[in-house]
């Protein structure tokens, strides 16, 4: 027993089925083929606008790197200037202080040199009248006391020629 379908019933199914297919392409295929390919155009413009973004991130980091370099170069440069300076401030305390001791180191020679003076006029004083007092007395008279301080006086003088 063998089924023969009958043709008017294939014809009827085929055409059916045509139909449906039709329809299905009509309203249904042609939808979601619209839809996947808006799927498709935005998944494409998001890849766009992931690289460009990957390659605006990358210009801004290297210039960041840029910024940093400068920044650094500049710092060294600042660094190096405050040392220079420091020692160009180091060497100018230093030659304020000679210059300070040698005033101080002069005024002491000039207060020793009047020192030295004063004393030197006070001891010829002393041996002026000394010798006034030690002449007088092995003289036996007594002279004025104005030629004996000349006497020792121009003795005195005589004894820093010689000491010169």
């Amino acid at each position: 027993m063998q089924i023969i379908p009958e043709p008017k019933v294939l014809i009827v199914q085929a055409l059916g089925f045509l139909l449906v297919l039709g329809v299905f392409k009509y309203f249904l295929f042609q939808p979601i083929l619209s839809i996947l390919e808006t799927r498709r155009k935005e998944i494409a413009s998001e890849y766009e606008n992931a690289e460009v973004q990957r390659l605006t991130a990358e210009e801004l980091k290297a210039e960041y790197e840029r910024h940093l370099a400068k920044i650094a170069e500049e710092t060294r440069t600042k660094i190096a200037d405050a040392v220079k300076e420091g020692q160009a401030m180091r060497e100018e305390i230093l030659a304020d202080s000679r210059t300070q001791a040698e005033k101080i180191l002069s005024r002491a020679q000039d207060e020793i040199a009047r020192e030295s003076e004063k004393a030197m006029v006070e001891l010829k004083t002393k041996v002026a009248d000394l010798t006034v007092e030690a002449a007088g007395k092995i003289i036996g008279e007594s002279m004025d006391d104005q030629k004996h301080r000349q006497m020792v006086a121009s003795f005195i003088d005589g004894l820093d020629e010689v000491k010169q």
